[in-house]
């Protein structure tokens, strides 16, 4: 079953994004057939790790934010030409109803609601059961549900990026996977990885989005 659940996500994006060729339509399909069931299903493997952040960690996750949003677009303004395709970002954003009118409501959901869906499914579902496999590699749940994490990213990132840049992103989402694998792991709680994830990398693409925008009004 964890096989599945590891693999479906990138069937389901390569589909919609390359057949279907419908963003709206592929986020559905993600978050309803993929994140969604796989929460439910591994529901007993999350549910003690409902863990409120501490003061000291709510403080390292905003000032972490406010660095990590700032190095983003630093890297965009100065780079960005380099790797990737912001006319081709700005026409998936288009199609999921990223503009000036609905942002508020659609940065919220991005931020809080599929950073939270992303961390059940992959860290509370997929991690633990892999760890629950106790096979004879050192860290394999972390490395192998970090690795299927950035695998379906790579089919969004080929539709942004230039050639070559791809494969790229892969490894470093892939780190960033790790990252979070390791933040739910020391912090024992599911809420922290959740509010990482949000803060950090959903937090700065809405930054870079409000970027484009007054590149690409």
């Amino acid at each position: 079953m964890v096989l599945l659940l590891t693999c479906l996500p990138c069937v389901i994006i390569w589909y919609g994004l390359y057949v279907l060729k419908n963003t709206v339509l592929t986020l559905e399909l993600y978050h309803g057939v993929c994140l969604v069931p796989g929460i439910f299903w591994g529901f007993s493997l999350w549910r003690n790790d409902l863990i409120m952040p501490t003061l000291k960690q709510w403080l390292l996750l905003l000032v972490s934010a406010v660095i990590f949003s700032g190095a983003a677009v630093l890297l965009y303004d100065n780079l960005g030409y380099i790797f990737l395709d912001s006319r081709r970002v700005m026409s998936l954003l288009n199609e999921l109803g990223f503009n000036k009118q609905h942002l508020i409501p659609l940065s919220l959901d991005l931020i809080f609601v599929n950073s939270a869906l992303e961390e059940l499914f992959w860290r509370g579902v997929i991690l633990n059961r892999l760890d629950q496999m106790h096979t004879p590699f050192k860290h394999f749940g972390i490395i192998s549900s970090s690795v299927m994490y950035a695998a379906f990213h790579y089919f969004i990132l080929r539709l942004v990026v230039y050639p070559g840049w791809a494969e790229f992103g892969f490894i470093l989402l892939a780190i960033y996977g790790a990252f979070l694998a390791i933040v739910y792991r020391k912090t024992g709680s599911i809420v922290m990885a959740s509010l990482a994830h949000g803060f950090l990398t959903d937090l700065a693409a809405i930054v870079l989005i409000l970027d484009l925008l007054q590149h690409y009004p």
